[in-house]
């Protein structure tokens, strides 16, 4: 039985709120109701200092918000390496929102870690996925957060349209100070975001197919991160999951073969908020003793976190180049 003891990460989505309207989004897919939440400074301290002590990573990388859309998170940061300085941290922004200051002072406290910042081309093509965003905007908030010391990736998406732009960006990424530079594929292409011609793209989904095909018998069952990895996932509502699916999976009900895991949150919803619920009596509950019962031979939980998991992620890495 998962204790709180075998929690070593979290990933935590800190806002559910977002400046950017990429087309891709899960923010476009939700069918149930999800507001504008954040995680405040006063829900973090809810949880127990020994159990912030013992955490190996911080990730804050959420299914539907952006870091940088809740005005308190560098106060968060502050006081998670108050209680525990050597946690590593990593996360993803847009890189929209607040003003240079204000990431100046993020790249100050969030070390240990390292935060990826989306720019998806230069300035003539970056908004052309990642819409509501500017690309002189984030540049400076990016060259901030690394003038306070902090880590920076610069994460891009490769279509027809920014391709040309590969070597370029890749330049300045460098000039900006950051730690590295990286380019993947999109989840999806259409026929006004194409695919790129010069390089080999596959698709996410296909890419987890084909590694799952490869399996058979038991190497096929789910490795669920708490059980396995003692990860768990924390909604910026303060509900709290096995894994990031399976809150996406709750508002936006994108795949079928998870269909177990709906009607658990339904049934214990009251039970996994930790802004109102003790956080060891959620991981030490029914609703993650059942996930524990049912994930391993669910289809959607042997698609997504096989043995093979980090390989699908090193096949949607194009390219990669590290400074430092």
């Amino acid at each position: 039985m998962l204790k709180i003891e075998d929690i070593q990460a979290i990933n935590i989505e800190i806002s559910s709120r977002c400046a950017a309207r990429c087309p891709f989004c899960s923010r476009g897919q939700k069918i149930r109701e999800y507001g504008n939440y954040d995680i405040k400074l006063a829900d973090i301290k809810r949880l127990p200092k020994t159990f912030m002590a013992q955490l190996k990573r911080f990730s804050f990388s959420g299914n539907f918000g952006d870091l940088c859309t809740n005005p308190e998170f560098v106060d968060i940061v502050a006081y998670i390496k108050t209680l525990n300085p050597d946690v590593a941290m990593d996360g993803e922004t847009n890189g929209m929102l607040q003003d240079a200051e204000w990431w100046r002072r993020l790249g100050a406290v969030f070390h240990h870690g390292d935060l990826i910042f989306a720019l998806d081309g230069l300035e003539d093509t970056h908004h052309l996925h990642r819409r509501g965003t500017r690309f002189d905007t984030v540049t400076q908030h990016l060259k901030a957060f690394v003038s306070g010391g902090g880590s920076a990736y610069w994460k891009f998406i490769v279509f027809e349209h920014n391709e040309h732009q590969i070597a370029a960006a890749e330049s300045l990424a460098r000039d900006l100070g950051c730690s590295g530079f990286f380019v993947v594929s999109s989840r999806e292409y259409t026929p006004h975001l194409r695919m790129p011609k010069t390089l080999d793209v596959e698709i996410k989904r296909d890419i987890y197919r084909m590694h799952l095909d490869r399996l058979a018998g038991h190497e096929r069952r789910a490795l669920c991160k708490p059980f396995n990895a003692g990860s768990i996932y924390i909604a910026a509502d303060g509900t709290v999951h096995p894994c990031c699916f399976a809150h996406c999976m709750y508002i936006s009900e994108h795949n079928r073969d998870f269909d177990y895991i709906v009607p658990l949150i339904e049934e214990y919803l009251s039970q996994i908020n930790f802004k109102t619920n003790d956080i060891k009596n959620i991981i030490e509950g029914p609703y993650f003793k059942a996930v524990e019962r049912q994930a391993p031979a669910n289809d959607y939980c042997q698609l997504k976190c096989n043995r093979s998991r980090k390989l699908v992620r090193d096949k949607l890495t194009l390219y990669r180049k590290m400074f430092k």
